[in-house]
């Protein structure tokens, strides 16, 4: 069989343009998503459209690596668990339903697999790859600081509530979550961009990101502003290695920060509607699923997913959720607005087990890969992403939020981006096995 591939400099796109395409997609995403609802499953289809190469790649090649077999393993473990608990109990009756929740619970894990296997065996030229989308995101954060300005001085319609009696920015998404996701995109790739290039300090843009958290005035911004710039200050300008003294200290402040907004959603409730805040509900839900259905849980699409929501579950019915304002089937607003719980509730405790140890497994592997690089800024990048992911995952559903994949895509291929020697002798061992066919 013969095989022609295509390079840098190849016909159409070629390996770079396709990487900067989507890298471009990501970037204006949630605008997308503000004007036509379908958009919000750009991210699924880029996860799959990946994982059906990583797929390809490792039958034409007829070996897989131990990091992905692992990642493999806990995905096909997970996967299993849930669907035990629809096939045996039946809640969630909607196949397409159960399918769509599977991929939003694997996305991001099969994203890294994908990623990985198209960095390692097509040439990129990754200054290429982000350099329309390094520039159009400091255009996007100078637009937003301008907006973010203006709506501290005047109501212009972009805040969401007030906080501290300030206005909390949320641009025109009507949620300020979203304006942090979009902020913490273009990080990663100022970051990219100075891992690539020694001589783009970016120190401006990165200021005005930081300033742009800030003015979220949510407890993730701040506590993600102050995480970033302590891991700036340490792995950057100090160049240490260890920081477990600075990140004590950030754990505190996102105690203090954090703290009250952990006693209103988690312990008292809402003081308009004390005992009944969705987060709890579904925390102690998701508990008593765990209990109730042990070792399986309820199954896919069954409690705290956006399926759920979509197919309102009757498990909603039977925990008194549907009297609860934002939860009921007319008004569905809080019923994805969990995490831990859906795992707990839909997973049971096997499901949770594996899922914990892929999350865990997935920051782990992009972790080590960037410190094999030795680029601060690679290694600055895994673990703000990291951190990113386990404190947004205890006040919303973030490891299923389109997010995770975008900021998972540019994690992922930064190592690649750094280390071109390991990856063209990935290339010639691939053509040596192309050849062969």
């Amino acid at each position: 069989m013969r095989t022609r591939r295509q390079g840098v400099t190849g016909a159409g796109l070629g390996p770079s343009g396709a990487l900067c395409v989507i890298v471009l997609i990501f970037l204006f995403q949630t605008l997308l998503e503000n004007y036509f609802y379908k958009a919000s499953y750009i991210d699924e289809a880029i996860a799959a459209l990946f994982f059906g190469y990583f797929v390809l790649e490792v039958l034409v090649s007829a070996e897989i690596r131990a990091e992905d077999l692992f990642l493999c393993f806990l995905m096909l473990m997970m996967t299993l668990a849930g669907l035990y608990g629809n096939i045996h109990l039946g809640i969630q009756k909607s196949t397409s339903a159960i399918i769509i929740d599977i991929v939003s619970h694997v996305k991001f894990v099969a994203l890294i697999l994908g990623v990985s296997a198209f960095c390692r065996v097509n040439r990129v030229d990754y200054r290429s790859v982000i350099k329309l989308p390094v520039l159009l995101g400091k255009v996007y954060l100078l637009v937003l600081l301008f907006f973010a300005m203006l709506n501290l001085l005047k109501d212009i319609g972009m805040h969401a509530e007030y906080r501290y009696g300030i206005r909390v920015f949320s641009f025109i998404f009507g949620t300020p979550g979203i304006v942090t996701n979009l902020v913490l995109f273009i990080i990663m790739l100022l970051l990219m961009e100075r891992a690539l290039d020694p001589s783009k300090k970016n120190l401006f843009f990165l200021a005005i990101a930081e300033l742009l958290l800030i003015l979220v005035i949510k407890s993730r911004s701040l506590i993600l502003a102050a995480f970033f710039l302590m891991l700036y200050e340490s792995l950057v300008i100090e160049k240490k290695k260890s920081m477990v003294t600075r990140a004590g200290l950030i754990g505190i402040v996102a105690v203090i920060i954090g703290f009250p907004q952990f006693l209103k959603y988690f312990v008292n409730g809402e003081k308009a509607n004390l005992g009944t805040a969705p987060r709890l509900l579904f925390l102690q839900g998701g508990i008593q699923l765990l209990k109730q259905y042990f070792p399986f849980g309820s199954g896919f699409g069954t409690f705290g997913s956006s399926t759920a929501a979509t197919h309102y579950s009757d498990l909603y019915y039977m925990m008194g959720f549907d009297k609860v304002a934002g939860m009921s089937p007319e008004n569905p607003v809080y019923l994805n607005d969990t995490f831990w719980g859906m795992i707990f509730g839909q997973l049971g405790f096997l499901g949770t087990v594996f899922y914990a140890l892929m999350l865990g497994g997935a920051l782990w592997i992009l972790y080590q890969r960037a410190r094999k690089t030795s680029n601060r800024y690679i290694r600055l990048a895994a673990l703000f992403y990291a951190a990113n992911a386990l404190m947004s995952s205890i006040q919303s559903n973030y490891p299923g939020n389109n997010s995770m994949v975008m900021l998972t895509f540019l994690v992922t291929m930064m190592p690649y981006a750094a280390a071109p020697a390991e990856q063209e002798k990935s290339v010639a061992i691939r053509r040596e096995i192309l050849n062969g066919y």
